[in-house]
């Protein structure tokens, strides 16, 4: 039987929403083995005086599967 655990991860980029999405991907990826999918919990971003946006904020539930214990660790 599989389990599965969901962390909650929050970053950004000035570049774009999908930047901002591989930006958080990849800095877990440092960390966490195992990424099955991930699922946007919420886009954000600033606006300039004009409007435009200038920094794109996600948060992201990143869903990864928890390991078997290897005997002997």
């Amino acid at each position: 039987m599989s389990i599965s655990k969901t962390v909650r991860l929050s970053g950004g980029s000035s570049e774009s929403i999908e930047d901002a999405i591989r930006t958080v991907l990849a800095r877990a990826a440092v960390t966490i083995r195992d990424i099955e999918r991930f699922d946007v919990v919420n886009v954000g971003g600033k606006v300039d005086g004009a409007g435009a946006p200038t920094d794109f904020r996600v948060t992201l539930d990143i869903v990864f599967k928890v390991r078997e214990a290897i005997q002997g660790e």
